[in-house]
């Protein structure tokens, strides 16, 4: 390895990092430290991050163990590999709901979008089902943000429903073109368009740059 390529995979293993602090035990599912505020204007709805959090952990393991594996570090590599099996396990044994079919967060054991988003982006599930059983879940939390539909348009292509991933972008960043954006918002609820996680519209970035999924996954996906 070159040094280059030794601060690459440095920066990568240090990502991983900050978050095995959160890990109670090895194996064992996190709660999300502080600063890893994944709800943004979900807060608002009270969305549990334990499970979101272990999926993010797992999808950034991975790409740390390419990054490994393309630098020539096999000794990280395998360390990276067998951490992200053991945390994997842990989320299909401790965070999977056999009787509802969907991976659940908390004590309270609630049923997200999120959740099942994020197990499948971490490569825990690659079944697109448990999107539709949490969203058919009585008070299961939903999406408010293009951030997390950036998301779940992303595990839909992953899990084999390209067809499903169009239709996404279509309904949701076109429904906010019919609201008359021409740039795309920071936050939309198509339920409620005057939502504000900051009590209100007037300080929401109106050209946002986390909201530009149609942009990326049109070019990557939708060019043929």
């Amino acid at each position: 390895m070159t040094q280059g390529d030794s601060v690459v995979l440095d920066f990568a293993e240090h990502l991983v990092g900050y978050v095995t602090l959160s890990f109670e035990t090895e194996g064992s599912h996190p709660d999300a430290p502080v600063w890893l505020d994944l709800r943004f204007a979900e807060r608002e709805q009270e969305l549990n991050e334990r499970a979101s959090a272990q999926g993010i952990y797992l999808y950034c393991e991975a790409a740390a163990k390419k990054i490994a594996s393309v630098v020539g570090d096999y000794e990280a590599e395998q360390a990276l590999a067998a951490d992200y099996e053991a945390k994997k396990s842990a989320a299909k044994a401790l965070l999977y709901d056999g009787e509802r079919g969907v991976f659940v967060s908390g004590e309270e054991r609630q049923v997200s979008i999120a959740s099942q988003v994020w197990m499948i982006l971490g490569g825990v599930s690659d079944d697109g089902k448990i999107l539709d059983r949490a969203a058919k879940t009585p008070g299961a939390i939903g999406m408010v943000t293009p951030y997390l539909y950036h998301h779940y348009v992303q595990a839909l292509i992953d899990v084999g429903r390209k067809a499903q991933a169009l239709d996404v972008l279509r309904a949701y960043w076109g429904s906010m073109a019919k609201e008359g954006a021409d740039t795309f918002w920071e936050l939309y609820n198509p339920e409620n368009p005057n939502e504000s996680p900051y009590g209100g519209t007037i300080v929401l970035s109106y050209c946002h740059a986390w909201s530009c999924a149609p942009a990326y996954f049109l070019r990557k996906y939708f060019t043929e």
